[in-house]
């Protein structure tokens, strides 16, 4: 029973991942997520008090995601500490895109938003000890250059989280674009990093597919 309980919850969720990434998140409705699955108005409500609830069960499964990422880049014996980094940054662009209407409830009015900030507070503490390790090969590479990995990474993520806080869907695509890129090129500072190699995803040829996805966030 417990089987088939936990499969009807993993159902809803997928269907209403399936839906707001179609359709956006305010234009799916609960009805639209049952019928999705061809259930009733009652089974979704003894799982989820409402749409918002939904998003914070895709919220706590896309932390469990970006955990397991972690731990398989942080223990790839073959990549090095800058090529970690790129791939961890990559990953996080791709998580725009395919969730770019959680990109879009984060930086709305939404009342979910609160539990959001949350949930990314709670997982800086899983997060950093990886990102600490990614930073410490990095220093002995010699491609960056700081005495203090691990504050380093909680300095950095908690300030992601402020500007996911402050920032807004009423600014121009570009002035996004350019925060996202100040990040980036804040990033390789703070390491202390010997060369660019973050701030080359916000150059040339990626600087419209970066735009593009922050317009379907936009409009999600």
């Amino acid at each position: 029973m417990e089987d088939k309980k936990t499969d009807n919850n993993e159902k809803l969720i997928d269907a209403a991942e399936r839906l707001f990434a179609e359709k956006g998140y305010s234009e799916t409705s609960i009805d639209d997520i049952c019928d999705e699955v061809d259930v009733t108005h009652g089974l979704f409500y003894y799982y989820f008090d409402s749409k918002e609830d939904i998003v914070e069960a895709i919220t706590e499964r896309l932390m469990e995601d970006i955990t397991e990422t972690l731990e398989d880049i942080t223990n790839d014996p073959i990549l090095n500490a800058q090529e970690k980094f790129m791939k961890l940054w990559i990953k996080s662009l791709q998580e725009k895109k395919e969730r770019s209407y959680l990109t879009s409830v984060l930086m709305g009015d939404s009342s979910i938003s609160r539990f959001v900030y949350q949930v990314y507070h709670e997982a800086v503490e899983t997060m950093v000890p990886y990102m600490k390790e990614i930073v410490e090969q990095g220093v002995e590479e010699g491609v960056f250059d700081t005495e203090y990995p691990e504050q380093t990474m909680r300095f950095w993520i908690h300030g992601r989280l402020h500007q996911i806080e402050k920032a807004s869907w009423d600014d121009d695509i570009n002035e996004i674009f350019r925060t996202i890129k100040a990040e980036a090129y804040i990033v390789e500072r703070l390491l202390g990093a010997k060369e660019s190699f973050l701030t080359s995803f916000y150059e040339d040829e990626y600087e419209e597919k970066i735009k593009e996805l922050l317009e379907e966030a936009k409009e999600g």
